[in-house]
Parts: structure tokens; sequence; C-alpha cells
């Protein structure tokens, strides 16, 4: 969704960047103290690094670079390898902050690499696991963050590490979790780090688990709970930090009014959210205003500015993808060289050994034959999409039939497949696909109804991050019968079955002489698809068109 990781990145910085100093203090308490043996160039590393916190507290973040910048240089000038750590991790967390992910995963690789030569470096690597999961979530590496974070809550154990890191580590592992559509261990998660937070007697982690709290309230639709919630959120931060305006505490305030239809208020909050982000150089926050905004705009009938905010967003999101597709490549670059390390030393090893040798030539047979099933399994998905591609080809008269609503539509498309399973089940005397279904065929018809009335009325489907799970909830079913539900009465499992509404209101925006100015991308957007890409796969799989030469047969040019 638009709105879920974006809480998450603060309060890790801040954590984080609080840790590092922390661990530095630690240490000076310790018999053998590491940067007591350097002299001048380590008082002027640390000099740096303080004045790096105070800008970073002032949400200065290009000023925070150079000076970790500097601290960088003259670290690693002398070797003085724990404050290239430092230094690493917090530029790190800059080019997080500003979403060049790809820079940002490649300094924490470097910060890891030289983490291994110094003393006491598990607790160092608890930092850079946790920042590291949180550039996981950012690119949608859900299963790895929550890999990092669960190896980060076992080193915390194991080295008595402050509850600093658990608070970090809890807030990633419940943006994983949610992402995923496991809301229960999401929220399981938040409360954690939320009752830590108040034992700890720290307001930022008070504050950001209050803004997750709204947003768990969003994403169920409960938007007086997030208005009252987040207002509380900004009470507490104007009496522990006056004069610390928090821009997703207003974004939050902003995409509640959106749905609540006031959008002069929500104007207000979101035009603050947006100065805020802009001050910082927080693309993806500034990236999500601009979206709502442009809903916002839209409720009031002022359509250039809607449109203006429209094609902010379509650029930050073109520019936030090619970030998030680089820093992937990166990622799996930085596991092959790790991999390919490990591989080297084997060969080292079979070079003294025939039976070694032996293995080699297996593991190479290993390698041909898992290649022989990849292309396997892509000839197979490639016949899949083949497949699907004809099937909609096949129903395209009842979908997109131009003087019917897509209600109306669906449920003709339902009664098709229910005259065709009846006929085939007394043909082949066939059973039902769900033998432990505890559905009746009234049952089937009930929940049917229910969610093309949803489907209607909220318009789920122009949430680009919309799960299964999320849509049962909503809808008070479990996602088993949802399943049940779309496959029997539509033959779609759940993404075709968004999909055909997403396209649906494509076309209708692509027809309405009010969207004639916007981008074709903009459209896609609007209609609730997640990238370019997606929007002209499955556009052109529904209909057999490109959205461009859609719109240019009804008689408007790609803008």
């Amino acid at each position: 969704m638009y709105y879920l990781y974006l809480y998450k990145k603060y309060l890790l910085f801040t954590l984080l960047f609080i840790g590092l100093i922390g661990f530095s203090q630690e240490r000076k308490s310790t018999t053998k103290k590491w940067l007591d043996t350097v002299s001048i160039p380590g008082l002027r590393c640390n000099a740096y690094l303080n004045k790096a916190h105070e800008y970073y507290e002032l949400r200065d973040f290009p000023v925070f670079k150079v000076y970790n910048d500097s601290t960088l240089l003259v670290a690693q000038y002398y070797n003085l390898k724990e404050v290239q750590v430092k230094a690493l991790i917090n530029l790190g967390i800059y080019y997080d902050i500003v979403d060049e992910y790809e820079n940002s995963l490649s300094l924490y690789h470097k910060a890891l690499t030289v983490c291994d030569s110094l003393p006491e470096k598990e607790k160092t690597k608890i930092s850079i696991l946790v920042n590291i999961g949180n550039v996981y979530n950012n690119i949608g590496s859900y299963q790895k963050a929550i890999k990092a974070m669960e190896e980060v809550l076992v080193l915390s154990e194991l080295y008595n590490v402050s509850g600093i890191s658990k608070v970090a580590a809890y807030n990633i592992l419940s943006n994983a979790y949610s992402k995923l559509g496991e809301e229960e261990k999401a929220i399981d998660y938040l409360m954690k780090m939320k009752n830590l937070g108040e034992k700890l007697q720290n307001h930022e982690i008070v504050l950001t688990a209050l803004d997750n709290i709204a947003n768990a309230y969003y994403k169920q639709g409960k938007y007086d709970e997030v208005i009252k919630t987040e207002t509380a959120a900004a009470q507490y931060s104007n009496a522990h930090q006056p004069g610390n305006k928090r821009a997703i505490t207003m974004l939050n305030l902003g995409m509640a009014y959106v749905k609540k239809k006031n959008a002069q208020k929500a104007i207000q909050y979101l035009s603050e959210a947006l100065e805020i982000a802009t001050a910082q150089n927080d693309k993806e926050v500034q990236k999500v205003c601009h979206l709502h905004l442009g809903r916002a705009y839209e409720l009031k009938g002022e359509y250039q500015k809607s449109l203006k905010e429209q094609e902010m967003y379509a650029h930050l999101s073109e520019s936030s993808l090619k970030d998030i597709a680089a820093a992937g490549k990166l990622d799996v670059k930085y596991e092959a060289g790790q991999e390919k390390k490990i591989i080297e030393n084997q060969l080292e090893t079979a070079a003294s050994s025939n039976r070694n040798k032996e293995k080699l030539i297996i593991g190479s047979g290993t390698a041909i034959v898992f290649l022989g099933g990849m292309l396997f399994f892509f000839i197979r998905k490639k016949r899949k999409v083949e497949k699907e591609r004809l099937r909609f080809k096949q129903n395209f008269d009842i979908l997109f039939d131009e003087n019917k609503a897509l209600k109306t539509k669906m449920k003709e498309l339902a009664e098709k497949y229910r005259e065709r399973n009846e006929e085939v089940q007394k043909t082949i005397k066939r059973g039902p696909q769900y033998k432990n279904s505890s559905l009746t065929q009234q049952d089937r018809k009930r929940y049917m109804n229910g969610i093309l009335d949803h489907m209607e009325k909220e318009k789920p489907y122009l949430d680009f991050d919309i799960s299964q799970s999320d849509l049962a909830t909503k809808l008070k079913m479990s996602t088993h019968h949802l399943s049940e539900v779309l496959n029997f009465c539509f033959e779609q499992n759940f993404y075709n079955f968004i999909n055909i509404y997403r396209v649906n209101e494509a076309q209708k925006l692509m027809r309405d002489i009010r969207y004639k100015d916007y981008k074709v991308l903009a459209i896609g957007y609007e209609a609730g698809f997640k990238s370019k890409t997606s929007f002209n796969r499955v556009f052109k799989n529904h209909t057999g068109l490109t959205p461009s030469q859609f719109r240019k047969e009804n008689n408007f040019e790609d803008a």
C-alpha cells in the first residue's frame, strides 16, 4: 500500500545512529580502548561524528552526509577501522533516507567486510544487519528482512545489547510481516516496540509506534481512529519535542481526511507533510504526498492542480522503481560474490584430491540439471501466461461490454461458469474442487454478491499493494473461503480478479474527458497498478491492446 512502509524508516535511522554513539561510549569504559591508541586523527573523527549527529537531529541530511564523508576519508587514511564502519553505516543511512538503495546496500556490505577485522565485532554487526534489514523491506525482500532481524534478536540476547537494537528489529519485523499479509504478527511486534519504547523513555520510539498503529487503523478503514491516534501523537510530540513536526504524522492525517472526503483539511495536512519531506529530501514521503494531494484536489474539482500532483507522483515513482531494481541486482551480486569465495576455497581444496575433483564434476552436472529445470519452468510459465491470455479473450465480450456495469458483467460471467461446471460434472461425474469446503452453493452466491458490492463501493483495487488477506479481512471472511469463491464463481485467482477491476478502471479513466491531459502512466497508477511494466502487461493480456493503443482508439492521444 502507498502508506505502509514509509513509517518504518525514521525510527530506524535515529535508533541506529544513537545506538552507534552509545556503543562508542560503552567501549570507552572497557580496559582496552580501541580509539585511545589514536591521537589527533581519532579525535578529529569523533568531532566529525558528533557534528554529523547534531545535523541528523536537525534533519539536515546533506550536511549529515558531508561530515560522514569527511570522517570516512580520515579513517581510511589512518586505517581507523572501527571509525570506518561507523561512517559507512551512517552514509548507508543517508542513502536509504534519500531512497538510493543501491548505494545504501553497497555501503552496508563494505561495513560488514571491514567489521570482520574488529574486536567485539558482533555488536557492530547487529547495527549493520538492522540497517540492511531496513533496505530489504524498502526493496521488497521481506523474507530476507525477517531472516536478518531474527539473527539480530538472537545476537542481541547473546551479547546483551541495549534495547534500542531490539526496537529497531521489532519495527522491521512488523513492516515485513504486514507486507506479507500477516497482520497479527505485525501488530504483535508493534506492541513490543511501543512497550519497549515506553520502558526506555524514548519519545521517538513511542511516536513512531503511534504512527504505525495509526497505519494499521488506516488499513482497516478506521479513519476516525487514524485521526484520533495521530492527533494524540501530535500532542505528544509538542509536549516532548516542541517545534519538531513529523512528516509521517501529517501525512497520516491528510490521507485519513481524503478518505473522509474532507478535501480542505486533507490539503492542509498533506501540504505540510510535503514541505517537511522536501526539506528533509525524503523522496518516498514526497511521492505519497503528491499522490494523495492529487486525490484531494480532485475532490475539490481542481483538476489542473490534481493533474500536476499526479505528474509529480508518476515522475518520482519511476525514479524509485529504477533504484529498487538496481539495489536488488546489487544484493544478488554481493551474495554471488560470497558464493564465489566459498566455491574458490572449495576448488583450492579439490586440487589436492581426486575425490574432490569428482565432487566438482558432480556439482557441474547438478548445475546443468538445475539450468534445465529453470528452462522447463520458464517454458511452462510462458504457456500458462498464454493460456490466461486466451481465456481472457474468450470472456472479452462479457467483461468489456461498455453498456454494462462491471458488477453486472461479473455476475453474468459467474452464471456462465456455473452452467458450464454443471454440464461438466454431469458428463464426467466430477466431485467439487473444494472437497473440504463448508460452503454451500447459497453461501458462495452470498459471498460472491458481498465481494462484488465491496469492489463496486469501496474500490479496494485502487490500492496497488492490496493482498488477499487484506481483502478477506475487510469482507470478514477467511482467505480460504475468498479463494474458493473467486475460483469457483469466476475461475480467477486473487490477482487476476483484482486486475480485471484495474483494467476496467483504467479504461473508464481513458474515456473520461477530465483525464485527457493525464499521461498513460499516471492513469495506470490511478487505476491501482504498481508499475508501468505491470500496467502494460496486464492491460494487453486483458484487452489485446497496449494502454496507449487503447487510448488512441478512443480518440485521445498519449499525453
